[in-house]
Parts: C-alpha cells; structure tokens; sequence
C-alpha cells in the first residue's frame, strides 16, 4: 500500500472515505480529497481560488472531523469545488491549511454523489508502527 492515499468503499445507503499517511498531516490532506473525490472528478478541478482554513477543537479526533465538515460547509456555502490540500500547521486541537479549487461548473466537472454529511458513525482514527489512518462515513 502508498505510504499515502485514499479510497472509496460503499457502507449501506452511504459512502466510506478510507485515508492513510506516515504523518498525521498527511492523513488530513487524504481525507479531504477522499471526500470531493466523492463530490466531483478530482480530475476536472484547476487549482484557481486559493482559501485558508483555520479549525480548532478539543481532540485530534474532534479536529478531524471538523476539517472534513468545514471543507463540505465551503463548498456548500461557496459552491467553491477543492483538489489541493496543504496543511501548514497542525497540532492536536488546531489546524491551519490552504486549500485550492474552483467555482463549481457542472458542465466541466459534473457532480458525482451528494454529500448530506460527515458522520461520527464508526468513525476510527488510528496509528500503527508506520502510518496514521482514519475511516470516515459520509451521509449521501
């Protein structure tokens, strides 16, 4: 297995998003393009717009989360489609990133699934002797 990535699996009416990275960061960076790769072809997205983001919250656990619901706020909110993570600082209660993407354009990117929600349901974020790893269900 990369010593970093993701991938997709199906969990009953919803989708999973499984990311994987040596470094905490990394794995951060993974989940989120797990997730718009749900939303959109990953492909058809030119880094334009750049964003900073800023999340704090009491766990490495909670701070994940939040990102993944942060990232889905900005592009619900902004209809603002991202392909570029990068996160510049990371601690166990906050993170601060830039991100990068586009105004959604159906017609170049076209929508893949919709993205109700990040849940908590069976969430894990683990580490073992080489990586960090987290799975994630999204509500469709």
């Amino acid at each position: 297995m990369a010593s970093r990535g993701y991938e997709t699996f199906d969990h009953t009416a919803d989708i999973g998003i499984r990311a994987w990275g040596g470094e905490f960061s990394e794995v951060f960076e993974e989940a989120a393009k797990a997730l718009f790769s749900v939303i959109v072809d990953l492909e058809t997205v030119t880094p334009r717009k750049q964003r900073s983001l800023e999340v704090s919250r009491d766990s490495g656990e909670e701070l994940f989360l939040a990102w993944l619901k942060e990232l889905l706020y900005v592009f619900d909110t902004e209809r603002l489609v991202l392909c570029e993570f990068k996160v510049l600082d990371l601690s166990p209660t906050k993170l601060t990133a830039e991100v990068r993407g586009e105004p959604l354009d159906n017609k170049k990117h076209g929508l893949g699934r919709e993205v109700k929600a990040v849940t908590h349901h069976q969430f894990k974020l683990v580490r073992d002797s080489s990586r960090y790893m987290a799975e994630v269900i999204l509500d469709i």
